[in-house]
């Protein structure tokens, strides 16, 4: 601080000290004057101690100084006034002068009258009286000149050190500036006045003094917590320093309120985990994301989880059966803190659902295939044709197969990787084994398929009016079904061309339609 604002801020205390040192002193000698003497008789001086260690010598008060005062106070007071008048007490001449004497015969007797109801104060009693009178009326008006100057210096100091200040700001002259800001901030105008703190803030962070600068942005704040520019310039510091704890707390305060714009730039994101809260039939492997050049601690405790808790290293966490709460915080690379994320899973292990068998039981024909449409992932299905209940050591089910000839009830399963089995569905199959299609039972098949399909109008003619023809091309096993392979021609205008090419199952007499050639037929039911 400079030495002129010491001064300037101490110059009423030294004021006030001076005034009380000059009172003491002339009590002091005020007591003196007044005291019994206990000093010899022959002893008309007494020295007295002062409070500053001097020493001064005043005449001694007696007992017959005493008494020749309160005879002339006893006097009339026109008389007293007389006297007063008629004697200079700044004249050492006095001591000298007579009366003259009276010119009537009475003279002498009124002399001697008047001396002993009016006997005039010598000098130097006087003299001591007007003293202290004169010094107590110095130290009045010493002290009514001193309070007005000081009453008017308060107020004018803050007007003063705030414009000097801010002209010494504009002009670039920090130091000087903070010095005269700093006192117009202390004033009662200045207090409040959170625009001259910021300014002085400017100063001290311009000036390169980063401790008065977060001190003035915290006095700021303590007058209005959301005064933005404080907020921001204060994040501004602590991230600068790598303040993270400070910076974490200041974040969590205005990220969510008027302020949270003067703290967005430092806010850390919270993880972002791989599934959500909530219940699981099965087992959870939980993930966390996070910002670039972040890590992730975690909790499963309860506790607040910080650089101290388990790092999290990129793997799954499995979460098995029961309820697991978990709580995670991102940290950046200064250690600034993000909100921290709590998440509870409920993991109850399900039995898996029925299975989902096709087709639904009844009478089928040789060569109906049976199949399940519903198994999880992790899951496995089971199943028997033997009326027995299925588990995990029945046949596995690996795809559809082929119904078995006859009447036969098929139980299905599903168990899951926790070895909890579904409920067990049936299903009743009657397959009905039928004699070998001949040719022309097979060609009869295809013709009335065709008609229900209103390809034909009937087994001679085309939905159009065309002449049709039906040619044998061969016997053969397309896939694992032996069937007929028909050629379908149509005759218009006296020209033929080939329509289509089918099969039927000589088995089943089931229609199906053909591509390729012979050898490598494919073929899809109608």
């Amino acid at each position: 601080m400079p030495d002129d604002f010491k001064k300037d801020t101490s110059i009423e205390d030294e004021i006030e000290k001076s005034l009380q040192k000059m009172v003491e002193e002339e009590t002091t000698v005020a007591k003196a004057l007044v005291g019994k003497n206990d000093e010899p008789s022959g002893s008309n001086m007494k020295a007295v101690d002062i409070n500053d260690g001097k020493t001064r010598v005043i005449p001694q008060i007696t007992d017959e100084i005493l008494r020749e005062q309160r005879n002339n106070y006893s006097a009339a007071d026109d008389e007293q006034k007389d006297i007063m008048e008629d004697d200079d007490i700044f004249s050492e001449e006095d001591d000298d002068e007579t009366d003259e004497p009276a010119d009537n015969d009475n003279a002498n007797k009124t002399e001697v009258t008047d001396k002993k109801t009016k006997k005039p104060m010598d000098k130097k009693t006087k003299l001591i009286l007007a003293g202290v009178g004169a010094g107590v009326a110095l130290v009045i008006i010493i002290i009514i000149i001193v309070a007005s100057s000081l009453n008017k210096k308060s107020k004018q100091n803050y007007d003063y050190y705030y414009k000097t200040g801010m002209k010494l700001y504009e002009e670039g002259n920090y130091g000087d500036a903070s010095s005269y800001l700093s006192k117009a901030s202390k004033e009662n105008e200045g207090k409040k006045n959170l625009d001259l703190k910021y300014t002085l803030y400017r100063c001290y962070e311009s000036s390169g003094n980063e401790d008065e600068a977060v001190n003035v942005l915290k006095d700021i704040l303590s007058y209005d917590e959301n005064y933005e520019k404080a907020v921001k310039a204060l994040a501004d510091i602590y991230y600068k320093r790598e303040d993270a704890d400070n910076l974490t707390k200041l974040i969590r305060k205005y990220q969510d309120g008027k302020c949270k714009d003067a703290v967005k730039n430092y806010i850390v994101s919270e993880p972002v985990p791989s599934k959500e809260s909530g219940s699981y039939d099965n087992d959870v492997e939980l993930k966390f994301t996070c910002d670039s050049g972040c890590v992730v601690y975690y909790t499963t405790d309860g506790k607040e989880p910080d650089s101290k808790s388990t790092l999290y290293d990129g793997t799954g966490i499995k979460l098995e059966t029961g309820t697991t709460k978990i709580k995670a915080v991102a940290v950046n690379s200064i250690g600034v803190y993000s909100s921290v994320v709590q998440l509870e899973y409920v993991i109850e292990y399900g039995a898996p659902s029925a299975p989902d068998v096709s087709p639904a039981s009844g009478k089928y024909s040789a060569g109906e295939k049976v199949r399940i449409n519903n198994i999880p992932d992790k899951c496995k299905a089971y199943y028997t044709t033997d009326g027995t209940t299925p588990t995990s050591s029945s046949t596995e089910y690996t795809g559809e197969f082929d119904m078995p000839a006859g009447n036969t009830v098929i139980a299905f399963v599903i168990i899951n990787e926790h070895e909890q089995s579904s409920t067990v569905v049936k299903r009743n199959y009657n397959v009905e084994v039928k004699n070998t299609y001949t040719y022309s039972q097979a060609e009869s098949q295809l013709k009335s398929v065709l008609i229900s399909r209103k390809v034909l109008k009937s087994d001679s003619v085309a939905a159009d009016g065309s002449g049709v023809n039906f040619v044998y091309i061969s016997r053969t096993k397309v896939g694992d079904n032996e069937m007929y392979i028909i050629r379908y021609d149509v005759i218009k205008s006296g020209s033929t061309s080939t329509a289509g090419l089918y099969g039927v199952d000589t088995s089943s007499g089931k229609v199906y339609t053909v591509t390729g050639s012979e050898g490598s037929y494919s073929a899809n039911e109608y």
